[in-house]
């Protein structure tokens, strides 16, 4: 197992795919840092009125790229199922179409494979998602004040998630947050997995995510319930939280993906004998 998961983390952090995910992230968040942060470190007094306590001074948690008030949130948010399918998930279905996945069989458990492959794909997937959010975060909080005020100048109501936790110790409200999202990016990637046991088509298989991200969210708006409503991926992938999100909304996510990676991808897996 040791050594099957060593060469699938080497074949993962050597894949194309994952630099090129991480370099559209980074040149993202970047051109944010250049169009925003920059200049409002250079004026971080823009706009502040004194008298009124809803203008305050510009500080690292409204101006980062995850406060959501600039399109580049919006645009990360939109490409999050993209971005993390394209590192190294799709190479489970080339391995079975090149014939390469028998020579793994020989040499080790079919179970040994597939959990090695899971791993590696969850794995990279996070990266292209937190990479971008952690480094704008960083470049953020060094080139502005660290300010946060107890008004509704955030994007986040008190009945927001782990609000507690922000207005008392902001820095780890974001990391944990970055965490979060690294989590749900690497599990993501894990839906290729599942759907290249479905399909034969490279191209189908990475973009099962974005298209089973988009009609989830044209179908979840119409709930009624706040939960079901926070699982709609244009919410649940953002950090900005208006309206707020909920810590059982990323809990049915996560367990919806790993019930459907051990149903379809493991089970499917160890059955499937035609390579």
């Amino acid at each position: 197992m040791k050594k099957m998961m060593k060469i699938e983390l080497e074949r993962a952090f050597k894949s194309w795919g994952l630099w090129l995910a991480v370099l559209i992230g980074l040149a993202v968040s970047m051109e944010h840092v250049i169009r925003v942060v920059i200049p409002s470190a250079i004026s971080p007094l823009r706009g502040f009125e004194p008298d009124n306590a809803t203008v305050m001074p510009l500080g690292a948690f409204q101006i980062w790229i995850g406060h959501g008030s600039e399109f580049e949130n919006a645009l990360l948010v939109r490409l999050f199922p993209i971005l993390a399918s394209m590192p190294y998930a799709v190479t489970y279905l080339s391995d079975i179409r090149s014939g390469m996945i028998k020579n793994f069989h020989t040499r080790t458990k079919k179970i040994n494979y597939l959990m090695a492959k899971y791993i590696a794909v969850f794995v990279t997937g996070g990266i292209p998602i937190a990479l971008p959010l952690l480094i704008n975060y960083l470049i953020s909080a060094a080139t502005l004040p660290s300010l946060y005020w107890q008004t509704g100048v955030y994007a986040m109501g008190a009945n927001s998630m782990w609000t507690n936790i922000f207005f008392t110790y902001p820095h780890i409200y974001v990391l944990m947050y970055i965490s979060l999202l690294y989590v749900c990016g690497g599990l993501m990637s894990t839906l290729v997995l599942v759907f290249s046991t479905l399909v034969s088509n490279r191209f189908v298989a990475v973009l099962a995510p974005y298209i089973v991200a988009e009609f989830a969210n044209a179908v979840l708006r119409m709930s009624g319930i706040k939960w079901v409503k926070g699982l709609m991926p244009s919410r649940l992938f953002n950090i900005a939280q208006t309206p707020p999100n909920f810590g059982i909304s990323y809990v049915v996510y996560i367990g919806i993906m790993l019930l459907l990676g051990i149903l379809v991808y493991f089970i499917g897996g160890l059955k499937h004998e035609t390579y």
